[in-house]
């Protein structure tokens, strides 16, 4: 027999090591995770159609508008012909003996006063403008030769490095003294060339050597030569925008009937035109041309500043000392066009958040309808020990990867359709698609393990309705109290006042949606129990359904919404195309009066075509929010229906209680939806500053063929959805389903 080993003693025992515990990292199911994703993969795949449609106006939309912005920029600036001009007093010439001294260096001068000019502007300021002109131009003479009212006017005009004429007859004008000559004052009228463009030697008639007959308006004779015949190598040259007369007769420049004829003036001969003149007679400008190319919308700030800080420290127009006095229009068309775009960027923030708040809807309710379909595995694997941080990882890896890919679909093709892309609109609708399939999935899962009974205590279970209540109550006080506040904002601060403001038609719309969800079950049950009193067993059957399903807030509120939204957007796309078009004939009335030109608005006229694409989106929206609202209540509404199946209920018959069921919610939104966005449109359109943009005043005169077309569109799919879905579940027998219970 066998000793046993002896048992070690207390001090001999060393008791074995023990797992240092620590907080297990959630690992995901794999194969949990692929087969929840082809199972579900049509609402998935609505889901990322959703995103990456809405991803793809909310990132193109906004530099779309700033590309519009900076053409409205360039446009208007190039149509108001606003330059930039400096005038600056020239020095006496004043000689010895009481006379006046020929200044053979004043065209240098000129150069000079051009360059200080410039320099004064500041590089910021320079280089949106093109290179400065300098002209010296003399006052309006008469061409005194007993014909039509002609008059005439001596110019020199000069740049860096032209304008560039070539001299077709005579030459270009010399001096007519000596380059120190005096001229005492009272003395008889200095002679002074000037030469003649082709356009105006032939209406004058007149050929190098002639003597051109002029006086001013108090008769005194002034003596002019014609040197010469040019003809400008460039007529487009800017150079001769400031004294269009040099290269041809300008009809009606000094009043109806008459015609303006211009002589260029040379270096050579510009100190003769000065001694031809009294002493400030001649008035030297430099003029500054915007150029449009260089203009954007990012710029336009910055460019008011200068141009205002240029004309504050101008010199008095009165000051006779050399001073430079600036004047220009453009800040005023800059700021014209900046409040235009103002406009025009707050109101397709309105547009694009009535497409987020609709989008936003809709993904709640597709994460809803994914969590009704898996509630029973949710709940089996919540039993089976799953933990909610590792069943939360596994919905937020699915629902990541899908509005991530949607994501990146849109962005792409808005990178295409767009000279940018922009983030922030996105992200409402990234944030709902990632957070709220897992949100929902999570709750259900923890609602499943949830030891809560039901209390057998009356007072009790009522307590629990009222405090279910309450909840629903506070929030729905929550959006009615945004909403005010939004429209408040909106009436006091304009649409420009941030994104409060402009999310006002999209709250209310909201709001009202609500209001509606509350009125929906009151009507149903009143026409129920009206029915229960009839010998009609399928009207009693599809009332009973639409009262059950009424309770069902979130299909309700996106049908609403979005209707109400789609009715709001073909009211503001009626009433821009309305007042576009007469604010168009307004200014093609005074342009052909002014015999001046005028281009369609870019602002207008893609504000309207984002508008009719909100109009188009929404209702499509919707009718994505009825297929899905239909489907998250199929499986409870078709085992009601088979079971009264087994009760002898026709599958026709069938038919017509599933859309008793369906048609009240559908009804509601498909009437007071765009009765509702009628009157958002009649409350708020006051507020959008949209004469600012359509040069028209506007009347929000609803578009009633369109609207009834939404009304119609919402009706009919019920027609459609309700036999597709009957088609699908005929595949199912009675007692499979019968067996299935309520899963």
């Amino acid at each position: 027999m066998k000793t046993p080993a002896p048992r070690p003693t207390g001090a001999e025992r060393t008791p074995a090591p023990r797992r240092a515990r620590g907080m297990r990292i959630p690992v995901p199911h794999w194969p949990s995770v692929a087969g929840r994703a082809r199972a579900d993969a049509g609402p998935l795949i609505l889901a990322a159609v959703v995103v990456a449609v809405v991803t793809l106006l909310a990132g193109a939309v906004p530099p779309l508008v700033s590309a519009t912005a900076d053409a409205a920029v360039r446009d208007a600036v190039r149509s108001s012909g606003a330059d930039l001009q400096v005038h600056a007093r020239m020095e006496d010439d004043d000689g010895p003996g009481g006379s006046r001294a020929r200044h053979p260096r004043l065209a240098e001068d000129v150069d000079d006063f051009r360059a200080r000019a410039a320099d004064e502007l500041g590089p910021g300021l320079r280089a949106v403008l093109r290179p400065p002109v300098a002209t010296v131009i003399s006052p309006t003479l008469k061409i005194t030769d007993g014909s039509v009212l002609r008059t005439f006017q001596l110019a020199y005009v000069a740049r860096d490095g032209g304008p560039a004429v070539t001299w077709i007859a005579g030459g270009p004008p010399e001096p007519t003294a000596s380059e120190t000559a005096q001229v005492p004052y009272g003395a008889p009228p200095w002679p002074v060339q000037v030469g003649l463009s082709e356009a105006d030697a032939a209406a004058l008639q007149l050929r190098p050597g002639a003597r051109i007959p002029l006086a001013d308006d108090q008769g005194n004779v002034k003596k002019a030569q014609v040197s010469g015949i040019f003809r400008p190598q460039d007529s487009a040259d800017p150079a001769w925008r400031p004294v269009p007369a040099l290269l041809s007769p300008v009809a009606g420049a000094d009043g109806a009937g008459g015609t303006r004829f211009a002589g260029l003036l040379s270096r050579e001969s510009l100190p003769d035109a000065r001694l031809a003149f009294g002493q400030d007679e001649l008035r030297r400008t430099v003029r500054f041309t915007p150029e449009p190319a260089r203009l954007t919308w990012d710029a336009v700030p910055s460019v008011i500043a200068k141009v205002v800080a240029l004309k504050a420290a101008s010199g008095s127009s009165g000051a006779r000392d050399g001073s430079l006095k600036w004047e220009t229009g453009l800040d005023g068309v800059l700021r014209n066009v900046s409040a235009q775009v103002g406009a025009a960027f707050a109101q397709a923030s309105v547009l694009l958040l009535t497409l987020l708040a609709v989008a936003v809807l809709v993904l709640l309710l597709a994460a809803d309808l994914l969590v009704r379909r898996r509630a029973a595995a949710l709940a089996a694997a919540r039993q089976r020990g799953m933990s909610l941080p590792v069943i939360g990882g596994e919905l937020l890896l699915e629902s990541a990867v899908m509005a991530l890919l949607a994501t990146a679909a849109g962005l792409g093709l808005a990178l295409a359709v767009a000279p940018g892309v922009s983030w922030q609109w996105t992200a409402p609708v990234v944030v709902t698609a990632v957070a709220a399939g897992p949100a929902f999935g999570t709750l259900t899962a923890a609602r499943a393990t949830r030891d809560r009974r039901v209390p057998a205590n009356r007072s009790a279970r009522r307590w629990l309705r009222n405090t279910a209540r309450l909840r629903r109550a506070a929030v729905e006080a929550g959006v009615l109290l945004a909403a005010a506040g939004a429209a408040v904002a909106l009436h006091q601060r304009g649409v420009g006042g941030g994104v409060l403001p402009a999310s006002a038609p999209a709250l209310c719309a909201i709001a009202g949606a609500l209001l509606l969800a509350r009125a929906l079950p009151r009507a149903t049950r009143l026409v129920l129990r009206r029915l229960l009193r009839s010998r009609r067993p399928l009207a009693v059957f599809g009332a009973a359904r639409a009262a059950a399903a009424s309770a069902r807030v979130l299909p309700l509120l996106v049908l609403v919404t979005a209707a109400a939204l789609a009715a709001y957007a073909l009211t503001l796309g009626a009433a821009l195309g309305h007042a576009t078009a007469l604010g168009h004939a307004t200014a093609l009335g005074h342009a052909t009066a002014l015999g001046h030109a005028t281009a369609d608005g870019p602002l207008a006229s893609g504000l309207l075509r984002l508008t009719w694409a909100a109009a188009v989106t929404l209702p499509v929206l919707g009718l994505l929010g009825l297929a899905l609202g239909t489907a998250a209540g199929a499986p409870e509404r078709w085992q009601t229906l088979t079971r009264l199946r087994t009760l002898g209920l026709r599958p026709r018959e069938a038919r017509w209680v599933a859309a008793g069921e369906l048609l009240p919610p559908v009804t509601l939104a498909a009437v007071g939806g765009p009765l509702l966005g009628v009157l958002l449109a009649r409350l708020t359109f006051g507020s959008l500053a949209l004469p600012l943009l359509t040069g028209a005043d506007l009347a929000p005169a609803p578009p009633w063929w369109a609207l009834a077309l939404v009304t119609a569109v919402l009706l009919a799919a019920v027609a459609v959805v309700v036999p597709v879905e009957s088609a699908l579940r005929r595949r199912r027998r009675l007692s499979e389903v019968l067996r299935a219970g309520d899963t």
